[in-house]
Order: C-alpha cells, then structure tokens, then sequence
C-alpha cells in the first residue's frame, strides 16, 4: 500500500475507532463510576444529558417530519411508523416535567432546569401532537370524532402531553382542549362497565387504561381520589392478579396471559395511583417474571412457569432471548426505580447504559438502530428518558455489575486497542531495519 494511501487508511480507522469505539467506552465507564443514579433507583445525572441530546434533535425532526406531510400517506398496520412518532413526544414531554420536579429538589443534578434545555424541543413535541396530519392513523379507525370516541391510547398521549406542556411552561394556550379531553376520558372510563376502554376497536390493554388514570390524575389534580377509585376498579377485572395483555373492555375477561412488555408500563404509573395495590403486584411480578444470572439480569416476556417459549419476537415484546425480554426489561427500568428497588434498577441502569454505546452527540447508538430510523429514530431514546427520569429516593449502595456488562467493556477495550494499533502502524509505521 502506498504511504498517502496508508495514512489516510490509517486516519479513517483512528476516527472510527475514537468516535464508535474509545468515545462509548470512556464514557460508559465515567458514568458507571460517578452516576450513582445509573446503579440505583436514585436520580441520574445520565437522564439529562441524555435529556439535553434530544432536545437538540427533537426539533428538527419535528418540524421535518409534518412539512413532509408523510403521517397521512400511512396505513394502520404500519404501526412504529403511526404510533412512534407521537408516542416519543409523550415519553419526552412526560419525562421532562419529571426531570424539573427532580433537579428543582437538587439543583446539582444538571446546570440548567430542563425546561430550559428544552424549551424547543417542548413547543415542538406538541406541536407533532396536536397535528392533524399525525392523527390520520386514529381517525381511519374512530373517525372525525375521534377525539371522543374510546381511543384511550391516542387521548391518553395528548391529555399526559398537553398537561406536561402546561406545567413546564405555565402557558395556558391548551388548557380547554386539556379539560374537554381529561373530563371526556374520564366519563368514557366511567361508564365502562369494567373500568376498561379499548385503544383501537376491539383492543384493549389495561396497562394502557392505568396510564390515562395516571394522566388524568396529573392534568386534573382534584381528580386524586377519582384516580385512585378508577385504578381499583380497572384491577377487580383480574382478582388481584397481574393485568393481562389485552382484555374485553365489556366483560373484563382477560385475552391472553400477563406479559412483560405491557407490565414494565403499567408499572411505570400505577404506583402513583395507589402504592398500596401496585407494591403487592410489582413483587408478584418479580416471583415470576424476574430473571437474574452471573451474566445478565431482566425481566421475562412470560412468565417463568408458562409454555410459552424462551425465543420470541413481536412489535411490542421486540426480540426475546433466553426468556429476557427486550421490550420488557427496557420499560421495566422505570418500575424498579419507582418502586425504590435499587438493586434490580442498578443492574438493569448498568446494563442500559453499556449496551447503548452512547455517542459523542450525546445519542445512544443501539437504541437509534433498533428504532424506526424512518418515521421515529429517537423513539427508543426518549423511552429510556421516560424511563430514567422515574426514581424511589436516594441510596449509599451501588449494584454490581453483570457478566454482560464486563463483557461488553472488555470487548470494547479490546477492539479499541486493536483499531488503535492498526492506526497506528498505518499512519507511522515503524522503519525497516
């Protein structure tokens, strides 16, 4: 090879090697070490550095995306390109006003209050809420009316969003829609004879039902014991066990088994409405669907004593593998953290952190791989935030850390040494004797 040849080979190895390779492993390591956040249930520092990327690129990809007008050229089956991007909004809006009420109690947790960092990035994921355009999927399957129809999925987004909007930037622009929402959802709740409203017809996901409890009890504070009444009622359908996948909103009869995709988010709001029901269902979830090894440590997509298989994969479940559920123990980080769990938050915060390569922008590059990199690439990240930015109070202790987690980190500084050297010799190479 020719030395100008070789010193650029060499170069372009050095970049990759330091942007893909060196950059996550350093940083993966300083956050291990000095986020305590990361191994507990505590409050992360990592959340709003992760917090303050998104809200760089949110934006952007916002206001990109309803110029393109491409949300109504979608079908309903399409369904990461139709729920994803309004989904992530929520997650980021929802996250952020969690991430607020936590550094105005420390304010050493970043230097600037979220709300400022994303004051953009806020405006902008309304906005994708609120555009008709975005709201195309829904309407093919409720109608016009769709904003008064069932459809507690769609409701629930707007209703945690419009309300997290407001609280952030006491802006009252929304507040009627907010309120017409909220009272709507409410009654429809109400005058279920179960408790239950399907998402889409003849869909219901009582996880989904207990986030629109939650977001109703956020937007309407006075709503605290109608909240808690409803999210009693909404778990009798079950005889005190844990919430089926999916169920019929008429009878209350569960279709299917409990799973981990959809507990890790029910979860994720059912201990505000009362601790009292959540906490003995969240250690009946851990009994049979928490899995912890030398070298990894998840929940399970089924449950431990069931027939369904330890190899799987769905939209909602994502790959399942030797029982670990991607889906599940992504959205299960938040439980754990919720419910002041610090050792299964810290393994599973480590985990997160090591397997997500997080890049010089301040992404995480195998949660933009694993997203929509078409109609939502930060879906998976904002999940995380929503996730990370849940805590159950502070800790002296640190988890340790699973085989998985070494692993990773020795391969990393393997490959790293091995790139290096390789850049090293192109670029200057030792002389011939």
């Amino acid at each position: 090879m020719k030395r100008p040849l070789r010193k650029i080979s060499g170069v372009l190895i050095l970049g990759f090697a330091l942007a893909f390779v060196v950059y996550p492993f350093a940083k993966t390591i300083r956050h291990l070490t000095t986020d305590p956040g990361l191994r507990s249930a505590a409050p992360s520092k990592f959340a709003y550095s992760l917090h303050a990327s998104l809200s760089r690129r949110l934006p952007g990809y916002v206001d990109e995306r309803i110029a393109a007008g491409v949300a109504e050229t979608l079908g309903v089956h399409q369904i990461t390109a139709t729920e994803s991007p309004v989904y992530g909004p929520f997650f980021y809006l929802v996250a952020t006003e969690n991430l607020q009420r936590l550094w105005e109690k420390d304010r050493s947790l970043a230097r600037r209050p979220p709300k400022e960092t994303g004051a953009a990035a806020i405006e902008a994921s309304v906005r994708i809420l609120l555009d008709p355009g975005h709201a195309h999927y829904i309407r093919t399957y409720w109608g016009d009316d769709y904003l008064e129809d069932p459809n507690c999925f769609f409701r629930t987004l707007l209703i945690g969003g419009l309300s997290a909007h407001h609280h952030l930037t006491g802006n009252g622009r929304h507040l009627a829609l907010l309120k017409r929402l909220t009272d709507d959802l409410a009654a429809d709740i109400d005058a279920s004879a179960t408790g239950l409203v399907d998402d889409y017809p003849d869909q219901c996901f009582p996880c989904d039902v207990v986030a629109g409890i939650e977001m109703i009890r956020r937007a309407d504070p006075a709503r605290e014991a109608w909240a808690r009444a409803a999210f009693k009622r909404l778990g009798a359908n079950f005889d005190g066990g844990l919430p089926p996948y999916m169920a019929d909103d008429d009878t209350g009869e569960a279709l299917g088994p409990s799973r981990g995709c959809t507990n890790g988010y029910y979860f994720s709001f059912a201990r505000a409405l009362d601790p009292a029901v959540a906490d003995p269902l969240y250690q009946k979830w851990i009994d049979g669907y928490w899995q912890e090894g030398n070298w990894a440590a998840g929940w399970r997509e089924f449950a431990k004593d069931s027939k369904h298989p330890d190899y799987y994969i769905d939209p909602d479940s994502g790959p399942v593998l030797w029982g670990y559920g991607t889906g599940a123990t992504g959205l299960g980080i938040g439980a754990t953290r919720l419910h002041g769990d610090h050792h299964r938050a810290g393994l599973l915060g480590a985990e997160m952190i090591t397997g997500s390569l997080p890049m010089p922008d301040g992404s995480l590059l195998l949660p933009r791989l694993v997203s929509d990199r078409t109609h939502a690439p930060c879906f998976a990240e904002t999940a995380i935030l929503h996730q990370l930015s849940l805590t159950g109070g502070t800790t002296d202790t640190k988890a340790p850390l699973t085989g998985a987690v070494w692993l990773i980190l020795g391969v990393e500084a393997l490959f790293a040494t091995l790139l290096l050297r390789l850049s090293k010799h192109l670029i200057a190479p030792k002389p011939r004797p």
